[in-house]
Formats: C-alpha cells, structure tokens, sequence
C-alpha cells in the first residue's frame, strides 16, 4: 500500500482550480457560439442596418471576452497550469494557421470564400480546447 501525504488544503485547491478551469474554457465556449450565432443572423439583414450593426458589436464583445478572460485566469494559475496552458495555446495557434493556410490552398482550387470573420475565434477556442484536453492528459 503507497501512502502519500497531501498538504492540508490540497484537495479544496484541487477542487477551486477545476472549478475555474472549468469556468474559463465554458466561458470560452459560450463566446465561441455567440460569434457565430451572431454572425450568421447579421447575414440576414442589409449592410449599414442597425441591427447588423448591433450583432457586430455582440461579436466584438464576445472577441474581447475570449481575449480576455483566459488572459486573466492565466495569472492566477500555478506553474504546471500555465504549462499546461501554453501548450494548449501552441496547439491552437498552429492548428489556426494549418487551417487557415489549408483552406486558403482549397480556395485557390476553387472552393468558395468563408468569412474569417465569423470562424476564426471559435476555430481557436475549439482548437485550444482540443489542445488542453491533449495537454492535461500528458501531465496525469
């Protein structure tokens, strides 16, 4: 039988870490889905309305959230967290640019233009969550 000894106060960290992770990467989400939600209704209006204006700013909002927040939960976060973080940031950032380039490949052989700017958030947010669960799983 192995015993280990856990510092008193281990398992509530533990449990507040999950916890805002948690938090973090369904915030993230959330965001994600606005994005696209929103980007895909404007589509429905004329350019110039108030209303694709209005989506517009929805979408900027939700952006900043996605920048921000993870900024923020990333400070409060402990040496192997912010490991874990920056790979699942690395994997994002080069699975962003493979998709990118990879379509852009696809498109100059003839497949329609998508517009950026309603995938290209919730592709990374995707990606980095990807990234996080290959990540975590390392670090078991």
């Amino acid at each position: 039988m192995l015993l280990v000894a856990q510092a008193p106060g281990m398992n509530q960290e533990r449990e507040s870490w999950c916890r805002t992770n948690t938090r973090q990467l369904a915030v993230a989400l959330v965001a994600a889905a606005v994005i696209i939600v929103a980007a895909l209704v404007a589509k429905g209006y004329p350019r110039g309305s108030g209303a694709r204006i209005a989506l517009a700013l929805v979408e900027g909002i939700a952006t900043a959230v996605c920048v921000v927040f993870p900024v923020w939960s990333l400070r409060h976060l402990d040496e192997l967290q912010r490991r874990i973080q920056l790979e699942a940031l690395a994997i994002a950032f080069v699975g962003t640019g493979v998709l990118g380039a990879g379509y852009g490949f696809l498109q100059s052989a003839g497949l329609p233009p998508i517009d950026w700017g309603a995938f290209l958030w919730p592709a990374m947010v995707g990606l980095w969550a990807i990234g996080y669960a290959v990540a975590s799983r390392r670090y078991r």
